[in-house]
């Protein structure tokens, strides 16, 4: 008779937050309804998140999703799932590849034409990439026997960098998403707006002008986008609040900073050589790479919310085994800093590269998977955390 007897929700709630993992919770959630009722609760998914940090799967390109592998911790939840999670051929084409190959001109032969464009609160957000080459055209006439070139004073655009807002509410159960469009022209920055509520776009001109020359690279802390300069040092950092849509800027060379920046370099490869973390509360934090006789080493500072001056909190030199390395940051999420490299005088062509990880707060550093690019630094890698929220089902 006791086999009868249900088990209330909360205390069933209660076992299930003590599992160690997220796939033991959904090989759990497959037992019975009564399980899945309660795993599927906004509760349990509440506090459930706040005890365990989302699992790194591996990163993503434009060749797919690369799995963890062992010994990293995510490989077995990652070896089942590895197949499909990057499979980007149920997204409907809008148009055909094809009709955008330019005569002459052969694909790339680096999978679809949908890439992956950033990774973030288990969303994938996918741009469709033509090879048409991107170029103004200038137009040709004659006058007086004479073919003169007329060039318009109008505005181009040089940079279009499509991103996912961070979702920033206070319980993480925010279903809807916001994607951000930045657009910068020669004199301006616009962005643009889609929130999933409306499905519509909007427009808005921030009131400041281009201040970094390429703002490809960008890190994500507490709700606000930093951008930093690819390949060199730059005068600040530019920010951008995704909750009021406004830009401002962070001066970077200062305290610490000032010396780092004088430091004899003897990186010659095109890397990115910072990257900003999350850190304490009200502290920014960035780690930035540095190569010297050989070796290489990342330097820790921090900025606190009052100061003006960037600090010096550690220096931790990589093993000497990356000593014949090419090596590049590749940002921070969820506590971590990515980097990976590969061995220096290698081959053009299918590349070899090693990623890794770095837990900011132990400095501890883990190798999370070995993955083949056609052109090594030819592809932006993304981080990949968990998957969307517990038991939801995919959608487009």
């Amino acid at each position: 008779p006791l086999v009868s007897i249900p088990i209330p929700d909360d205390l069933l709630e209660e076992i299930f937050l003590r599992l160690p993992t997220p796939d033991a919770v959904a090989r759990a959630s497959a037992a019975c309804t009564s399980f899945r009722r309660v795993i599927k609760g906004r509760a349990f998914r509440r506090r459930f998140r706040a005890l365990h940090r989302p699992p790194l799967l591996g990163f993503m390109d434009a060749a797919g999703f690369h799995p963890a592998q062992a010994p990293h911790p995510s490989a077995p939840l990652t070896g089942a799932l590895a197949p499909c999670a990057a499979d980007f051929s149920f997204v409907p084409a809008v148009v055909s590849s094809a009709s955008y190959i330019p005569r002459g001109v052969q694909a790339d032969g680096e999978g679809p034409r949908w890439r992956p464009r950033d990774v973030r609160d288990g969303r994938v957000l996918l741009d469709w990439v033509s090879l048409h080459p991107r170029a103004m055209r200038i137009c040709c006439y004659m006058e007086d026997g004479y073919e003169e070139l007329a060039v318009q004073p109008q505005d181009y655009l040089r940079e279009f960098e499509p991103v996912l807002a961070p979702n920033t509410s206070e319980d993480g159960e925010e279903e809807h998403f916001k994607v951000i469009c930045i657009a910068k022209y020669h004199t301006k920055l616009v962005l643009f707006v889609f929130p999933s509520t409306t499905m519509q776009w909007s427009m808005v001109e921030p009131p400041i002008s281009p201040s970094l020359e390429h703002m490809s690279c960008f890190d994500c802390v507490r709700g606000c986008f930093y951008w930093t300069e690819p390949y060199r040092w730059s005068d600040h950092l530019m920010v951008l609040d995704t909750r009021t849509m406004r830009f401002s800027t962070v001066d970077l060379l200062t305290g610490y900073h000032m010396e780092l920046r004088g430091l004899p370099d003897q990186s010659f490869d095109r890397r990115r050589p910072n990257a900003v973390v999350l850190g304490r509360e009200g502290t920014l934090e960035m780690f930035s790479l540095v190569r010297q006789h050989g070796s290489f080493a990342l330097y820790h500072t921090s900025l606190q919310n009052n100061s003006q001056e960037w600090k010096l909190e550690k220096v931790i030199q990589l093993p000497r085994q990356y000593h014949d390395y090419s090596i590049s940051t590749v940002g921070a999420a969820e506590g971590f800093l990515f980097f990976r490299g590969t061995l220096e005088d290698i081959p053009v062509e299918n590349v070899n590269v090693d990623c890794y990880s770095m837990e900011v707060n132990t400095y501890g550093i883990t190798k999370v998977c070995t993955k083949t690019e056609k052109y090594f630094n030819r592809t932006c890698t993304l981080p990949y955390f968990s998957f969307p929220p517990l038991l939801s089902e995919p959608t487009i």
